[in-house]
């Protein structure tokens, strides 16, 4: 049967006569429908193409003839007018769709997600398609004229990976009359497969790093900060005749004098900007708003007054004219609004009155963000507040949330979100978890980040978040009591807090000890009763080594067994031949567990609250410490295995400033220690050779000289001389190594810091003269000792000056934060002498007999002699 057209040619010129003379409306409708999805993404705030035509007249000549099956093309053909809204990623199409559904009037029948027609094993062309009617007098403040109101018009939504496969591969595959091999077909799914796992990646990624840069607060550091403040103010400035544009240059800047506690700075921005911006009713809300929540934290200790009702009052109006305002605007509900009801709610956290109203604005945070863990992590504490009889039960609810929230935060910290906040979110996880130990590091590792000056940290934040774990006392009043003491310790010894008497109170109520603790100080730390005996025994010459002849104080575990024990029974050996120089102390709970008891050798041992060995029994120590008038930095803690107790001794050691020396090779809790990410590479944590006599060294590394400082001047350009000719006599004249340059530099050229070295190698003569019965003292006519004389001083002697030369050096560079590497590194700090005297290449050691043996021609330049001690 002779196939015939069922529309015959002349209607159809018919229709393409009829569209010709309506094409110049349909173009106006393009223009306008492309002015108005531009306005929709810029809303969103998406980077996306925004394109839209009407059809050319010969492209619908094609379409009505070729397909010959519409018999009104004017009315039937409903991509006349057609536009593509390209975004980046997936996530991104919902809430294009929502807009567009919500601006349009839309034709359900003929609209299509090309999605839903796919299989579970298909990939291909995925647009949304809208067949939309603009049936209003404006949409999205553009204008609409009434000739076009009625016309239909297609609007495609897509990510840029589908354009590309729609672009390229699916017009030449599925719209064409050519019969496509079955194998290039299967080709092409291949690839459209590759790109749909690529635009899902990119799109999780995104996702991602628009998070923490739109939600959450980040970290700063100081110096980058200061100067992030000159740029911002001057952005500001700039802007301030396009308020619109410069609204978030002045919120960056908001942030950045929080991270750096200049209040009236801030203040004062945001006063001049709310004048500024008084013609954007968001823009004020939200500069209110940040104003109104300054205001509260620098009051969050009078929540009854007036004055804090009147400004939570202002902070939540303006709170609910934003999520009012926002209800178009999805992207910016989801996410800034979010974190701006997470922080109201946290501050009101610390109000008893406010925790229902607390509880309601993170609530509204969550439903904003559900996959945020911080907002879970502050709902669950809202609800433990509100019901503490339940609590218990409550946690059981969220257990598991709570224990991937660790994981995600943490996660987060990586990324670079503010630290301080995010590891006291994983301490309160912890805490409701019920794991007092974990709960102690998470607080650690922020307390070692707020007295770390290479960061900021925001006063009000650790207020609140002493607030916050006051209220949570009903749940764990103990561990809360241990927290409280702790973030008041570091506030206390904080360069960033102008007044620390409210800190210093808290301290005063924790004190143990009535009079000052005597410096030096050192702190003895590691396993007691899970060490083996004969291991125990093997540590004694590091204790010996830390004791001899040690004036100050020594603060260790106290118990009979392991370290602890072994420290209290070597002070009684010591005794034995006279009185030591220093006081022994311990700090123990009031409840010993069974395999636990007091060793009597201890001058003095303070009993806790604590029912158990716990961090409070080591934060009531450095309360003492500290109410003694002793900097942490000034405290030296040495480290021997040890369980989770020990672990929690290193971590609030170096958290709060002190040097923490480790024997690296003792195990347990060392080893561990010195492999976490978060404290292997700390400035303070020092890994010690295997060497007793390096430990001696670093302990008496500040030990009082008998010299001058007049005199050290003296001598110490004399020392680097003498040194400086040695190295000349083997120079490689051909060495390109800078450092090896360096370290041969003349006096006056020679780098500060091997200035100083100089100077303490000097201060420290009589200390290692004093380990082999020599001294010094200061005659007319200073005679030579002559060191390489066996008949003046035994070989054995001049090689334990040798080695404690070595253990002095070993403890001079560790001190300095270098490291032990198999090759020298400048830059990294990493030395491959940093061993012990018995594994020291033997080229290496003239290195330190030489400046044993040039002791006597340098104290005689000063009018000092060496001489033998009379026994």
């Amino acid at each position: 049967m002779k196939k015939k057209l069922r529309i015959p040619i002349e209607k159809q010129r018919q229709f393409i006569k009829q569209y010709e003379a309506e094409k110049e409306k349909y173009d106006r409708f393009a223009d306008k429908l492309e002015e108005i999805l531009e306005k929709a993404v810029g809303q969103l705030g998406f980077l996306a193409i925004v394109q839209a035509r009407a059809k050319k007249v010969v492209s619908f000549s094609n379409k009505i003839i070729l397909k010959d099956k519409y018999l009104n093309p004017l009315e039937d053909v409903t991509d006349l007018c057609g536009a593509r809204v390209i975004v980046q990623f997936q996530s991104q199409i919902p809430a294009v769709c929502e807009l567009i559904k919500s601006s349009f009037e839309i034709d359900e029948a003929n609209s299509l997600d090309h999605k839903s027609k796919l299989q579970v094993n298909e990939f291909g062309y995925r647009s949304v398609h809208y067949i939309v009617t603009p049936d209003r007098e404006s949409i999205l403040g553009v204008e609409v004229p009434e000739e076009i109101r009625k016309l239909k018009g297609e609007i495609q939504v897509r990510t840029l990976a589908e354009h590309i496969w729609a672009d390229i591969s699916h017009d030449r595959l599925y719209k064409t009359e050519l019969k496509i091999p079955e194998e290039w077909r299967r080709e092409a799914a291949r690839l459209s497969a590759i790109l749909e796992n690529a635009d899902n990646t990119f799109g999780s990624m995104a996702r991602a790093v628009d998070s923490v840069s739109n939600v959450y607060e980040i970290q700063y550091e100081s110096e980058k900060a200061k100067i992030d403040i000159e740029k911002l103010k001057t952005l500001a400035d700039i802007m301030k005749d396009e308020p619109d544009e410069g609204l978030k240059n002045v919120l960056n800047l908001i942030s950045v004098y929080k991270a750096l506690n200049m209040h009236e700075e801030c203040r004062s921005l945001i006063s001049e900007w709310i004048e500024i911006m008084k013609d954007n009713t968001a823009g004020q809300a939200r500069l209110k708003f940040e104003l109104a929540m300054l205001e509260l934290a620098s009051c969050f200790d009078n929540t009854g007054n007036a004055e804090y009702k009147k400004l939570s009052g202002e902070a939540k109006k303006n709170l609910e004219s934003l999520h009012a305002m926002s209800a178009k605007n999805k992207v910016h509900a989801g996410r800034e609004l979010s974190f701006l009801f997470y922080r109201y709610g946290s501050l009101l956290q610390k109000d008893p009155q406010k925790t229902g109203e607390a509880l309601d604005a993170i609530k509204k945070a969550l439903e904003l963000m559900p996959d945020n863990p911080f907002y879970l992590t502050a709902l669950t504490g809202c609800i433990v507040m509100q019901d503490p009889d339940l609590a218990h039960h409550t946690i059981t609810l969220f257990r598991n949330f709570l224990e991937k929230n660790v994981h995600d935060i943490e996660h987060l910290i990586g990324l670079g979100v503010d630290a301080v906040p995010a590891w006291f979110a994983v301490g309160r996880c912890h805490f409701f978890l019920e794991d007092r130990i974990k709960c102690i590091r998470a607080y650690s590792n922020a307390v070692s980040i707020i007295l770390n000056k290479k960061y900021t940290t925001r006063c009000f934040v650790v207020d609140e978040e002493i607030a916050r774990v006051k209220q949570l006392a009903r749940f764990d009043e103990k561990l809360a009591g241990q927290i409280t003491l702790y973030l008041n310790m570091a506030m206390s010894v904080s360069d960033i807090v102008k007044d620390r008497s409210d800190y210093n109170k808290v301290l005063k109520q924790a004190r143990l000890r009535s009079e000052a603790i005597k410096e030096p100080l050192v702190i003895v730390a590691g396993g007691a009763s899970l060490m083996d005996k004969k291991e125990v025994e093997s540590y004694g010459e590091y204790i010996n080594e830390l004791m001899h002849d040690f004036r100050g104080t020594i603060i260790s575990g106290g118990t009979r067994e392991g370290i602890p024990g072994l420290t209290g029974r070597i002070k009684q050996e010591m005794e034995k031949a006279g009185p030591t120089g220093f006081e022994l102390l311990a700090y123990l709970p009031a409840e010993l567990p069974d395999d636990a008891s007091i060793s009597p050798y201890y001058d003095n041992a303070y009993r806790t609250s604590s029912e158990e060995f716990s961090a409070l029994d080591i934060l009531t120590s450095w309360t003492d410490i500290i109410l003694s008038g002793i900097h942490p930095s000034e405290v030296l803690v040495a480290g021997i295995n040890g369980g989770q107790i020990a672990d929690l001794e290193y971590r609030i050691a170096l958290s709060l400033g002190a040097k923490v020396c480790l024997i690296s090779y003792s195990g347990r809790a060392v080893f561990e220690f010195v492999r976490e990410k978060q404290w292997k590479d700390h400035p303070n944590l020092i890994q010690m050779p295997e060497d007793p006599f390096t430990l001696w060294a670093i302990v008496n590394q500040k030990k009082p000289s008998s010299f001058t400082s007049e005199e050290i001047e003296i001598i110490a350009p004399l020392v680097h001389e003498f040194y400086r000719e040695k190295r000349l006599e083997d120079f490689n004249t051909t060495e390109t190594d800078i450092n090896k340059y360096k370290v041969i530099m003349r006096w006056s050229k020679l780098d500060p810091a091997l200035q100083q070295s100089n100077r303490r190698q000097v201060a420290f003569y009589e200390h290692i003269l004093d380990r082999v019965n020599l001294g010094i003292r200061k005659v007319d006519k200073p005679v030579l000792f002559d060191m390489k004389d066996p008949d003046q001083l035994p070989s054995e002697d001049r090689d334990m000056m040798a080695r404690l030369e070595h253990a002095r050096w070993n403890a001079e560079r560790l001190l300095e934060g270098w490291r032990y590497g198999a090759e020298r590194d400048l830059e990294k700090k990493l030395n491959p002498n940093l061993v012990p005297w018995d594994k020291l290449d033997e080229a290496i050691k003239p290195y330190d007999y030489d400046p044993v043996d040039n002791i006597p021609m340098m104290l005689e330049k000063i009018g000092y002699e060496v001489c033998r001690i009379k026994e």
